[in-house]
């Protein structure tokens, strides 16, 4: 039988060369990835408008300010996730596989009988709609309220949990209340890496809750802890509630604003119904408010972009036009190495004639992802994107 050292001697000699052979070097042989590599397609738990999101083995992420419809996002996930067969849709959404999951929902931030009350009000309507003719899967919800937990013992209840359990869903609903500080970038670089091996080693798929940031016209996450995750989560979904006039049902939005792969197009809206429960909204009855008082639509809110940064592809069908993204944010740093995010995102959209925010987002995720610019913290905590 062929030894390891052997085939890494052998592949040395093919190379060219032949160095020490250490215990390290035996062992990022074991990481190699080549055109011949073995490795299991990709599984993803749900989709969302026919796209594949919530991948087993990675992380995900649900954002927002407070009152935006996280933990309404959170219940519909869970729903989807565990009802019966030939039951698997909730609006917009659909479980990938035709059996119900089991789901993790670990709540730091609330009550235990605000906890409980979501699950028996929210969630088992939900599941199980006629409650006559069904019963509520009970071996499929794993749910525990751990707020009164030392800090310090959470994540471990969580991973014992995840051992006992073996759950396809995890939750983690509020990820910061893993951690003391939020701005302390070793520990959350830890804290992420822990949350990734979790998701690695169980395939299962791992969702963190964590708030926006505290200004209101800027949605990147809270903390070191926040602009961590941004590197390494697959996907971001970020809630926002749009206010109506008075006496209108308030409209929620849910918008994927960052992902690996699959691109989900368009907005997820819904309203609550009287008994709380999500039903479908059309988009162009979510509406904010202007500065100056009045009521518009969403889609009065797109402009025509600034052309000096567009570039033509007459010759594509498909995708006639793309950012310049290169004189964009060199125009936007205006010269400095580092800007203050809300400010190069205010300079970016004012000189791009960008209107929505979550676009603004995508353009500069696009821009992060071809190495233009990164973002980062400076030394008080505060999110900054650097040039390149």
């Amino acid at each position: 039988m062929t030894s390891e050292k052997d085939m890494v001697l052998e592949e040395l000699a093919q190379a060219g060369t032949v160095p020490e052979i250490t215990p390290a070097l035996i062992q990022l042989d074991e990481y190699r990835v080549t055109t011949e590599s073995k490795l299991h397609e990709e599984e993803f738990l749900l989709s969302i408008k026919g796209m594949p999101c919530f991948p087993r083995g990675d992380l995900s992420t649900i954002t927002g300010q407070a009152k935006s419809g996280k933990t309404s996002l959170i219940v519909q996930l869970m729903a989807c996730c565990t009802m019966p067969q030939g039951q698997q849709c909730v609006l917009n959404m659909r479980r990938n596989s035709t059996e119900p999951l089991r789901v993790m929902w670990v709540d730091t931030e609330q009550s235990p009988q605000s906890t409980l009350s979501i699950l028996k009000h929210r969630v088992v309507p939900m599941v199980c709609a006629d409650t006559e003719k069904g019963t509520f899967p009970e071996e499929l919800f794993y749910v525990f309220n751990i707020r009164k937990a030392d800090i310090t013992e959470r994540y471990n209840l969580l991973a014992e949990g995840v051992k006992a359990y073996h759950p396809d869903l995890i939750v983690i609903d509020n990820v910061r209340d893993l951690t003391h500080d939020i701005n302390d970038g070793q520990k959350s670089q830890e804290l992420i890496e822990q949350l990734m091996h979790m998701a690695s080693e169980n395939q299962c798929n791992v969702t963190c809750v964590i708030h926006q940031n505290r200004s209101n016209d800027n949605r990147g996450l809270r903390g070191w802890l926040g602009t961590e995750m941004m590197n390494k989560v697959f996907e971001v979904f970020t809630c926002q509630k749009m206010h109506q006039k008075e006496g209108v049902r308030p409209t929620f939005c849910v918008e994927q604003t960052m992902t690996r792969k699959y691109d989900i197009d368009g907005t997820l809206c819904y309203q609550l119904d009287d008994n709380g429960l999500p039903v479908v909204a059309d988009e162009r009855t979510a509406h904010r408010e202007s500065a100056k008082g009045r009521y518009i639509s969403r889609q009065d809110t797109v402009q025509k972009f600034n052309r000096e940064y567009i570039i033509d592809r007459p010759d594509d069908a498909t995708h006639p036009w793309q950012w310049n993204l290169q004189k964009l944010f060199a125009d936007a740093m205006g010269g400095w190495e580092m800007r203050n995010a809300d400010d190069l995102e205010n300079r970016a959209r004012e000189l791009s004639n960008i209107r929505q925010k979550a676009y603004y987002d995508k353009v500069l995720e696009a821009a992060i992802n071809e190495g233009i610019v990164k973002r980062v913290m400076d030394r008080y905590g505060r999110p900054v994107v650097m040039a390149t």
